[in-house]
């Protein structure tokens, strides 16, 4: 009998596409998921899952869009 894969989480999906990311200034892949500051990156967040992000290398923040 063949057995089915058991299914990824959705967590785990989500992380492999964050660490495939990398820094668009250094093109580094050491980035970090950073907070959302203020009412405006807040609603940006919500309508265009785009997420703030910060490179520990050239300590620069910016933002990348986690495809679902």
């Amino acid at each position: 009998m063949a057995t089915m894969p058991l299914p990824s989480t959705t967590a785990t999906v989500s992380l492999k596409k964050f660490r495939e990311q990398i820094c668009p200034h250094c093109g580094r892949k050491d980035i970090h998921r950073c907070w959302v500051r203020g009412v405006i990156e807040r609603h940006v967040v919500r309508a265009f899952s785009f997420y703030p992000h910060w490179c520990a290398d050239c300590d620069r923040r910016f933002y990348l869009r986690l495809l679902s």
